[in-house]
């Protein structure tokens, strides 16, 4: 009985390595649908927790949301691309105006939608929000010191989120450079901006609106030998200063499944 749990349990680690190794062969068949050179401001690596014998590296996809970040409450902040047409787009029903006392429960109650996002990496998009992000910081530095640090923004990843789309041909035929543009799955969800909850600060300058919200981006890349080794070698914690102080870069490809590989591997010399 034993023997014939144990010729089982093989069995089913056996075909489950053979289905991964045929689902990987496929995503890699073909053309890549894009390859690109990120760095460690993109691609945090996830270390193991201390006493843990896991060896295997994992990297972890940073990106811009310009839809979902903080602006000073009087600041006119930059019109985000996921509006309400860009949402009527994508399937959601937006009939209701924001101002409506149903809009709150309205929106509320609608499912959120698979999309296929595009992710431009160190383009205008990266550009206009960081201008943005500094005169916003200028702007509440007048009167109340600023939630966010000026150098913080030199650490924030330069891959931005700039259209989406429920066609995948459709979306990479309107951002067809597969070396600066990523194209992944993603989910939306649908809200209002600001949400009316009990007693909320009313601004005149903002008045509500609707919103889309960016959700479940695959973001965990795994990175095999030989790439993963220098990963086990002591190296410095990046700085706070830019780009000089970047570690490694990372090439990726991604494959018909839209899954990424590793490539390549770069180490900055350290001084």
């Amino acid at each position: 009985m034993r023997r014939a749990s144990l010729i089982f349990a093989v069995a089913i680690i056996v075909i489950a390595n053979a289905l991964a190794l045929l689902h990987a062969a496929r995503n890699r068949a073909g053309s890549p649908t894009a390859e690109i050179t990120l760095t460690n401001r993109e691609l945090r690596h996830l270390a193991p927790s201390e006493g843990e014998e896991d060896s295997s590296v994992m990297l972890v996809l940073q990106w811009t949301d310009p839809n979902s970040l903080w602006w000073p409450a009087e600041f006119e902040a930059p019109p985000g691309w996921l509006d309400r047409q860009k949402l009527k787009t994508l399937g959601f029903d937006c009939s209701v105006e924001p101002e409506s006392a149903d809009a709150a429960t309205f929106y509320s109650r609608q499912w959120r939608r698979k999309v296929f996002m595009a992710l431009e990496y160190d383009g205008p998009a990266w550009r206009t929000w960081r201008e943005a992000f500094e005169r916003a910081n200028a702007h509440e530095r007048v009167t109340t010191p600023p939630r966010n640090s000026a150098e913080g923004v030199l650490l924030t990843s330069h891959l931005v989120a700039i259209d989406a789309d429920l066609d995948h041909d459709k979306l990479r035929a309107r951002h067809p450079d597969n070396r600066s543009v990523l194209i992944l799955p993603a989910v939306v969800a649908v809200t209002l901006e600001p949400f009316p909850y009990p007693n909320p600060k009313i601004v005149p300058a903002r008045p509500a609106k609707i919103v889309g919200r960016i959700q479940k981006v695959p973001v965990a890349i795994s990175v095999p030998r030989p790439f993963s080794d220098e990963f086990r070698h002591p190296h410095p914690t990046p700085g706070e200063t830019g780009d000089q102080d970047i570690t490694y870069r990372v090439r990726l490809r991604y494959g018909s499944n839209l899954e990424p590989w590793v490539t390549g591997v770069e180490f900055a010399d350290e001084h």
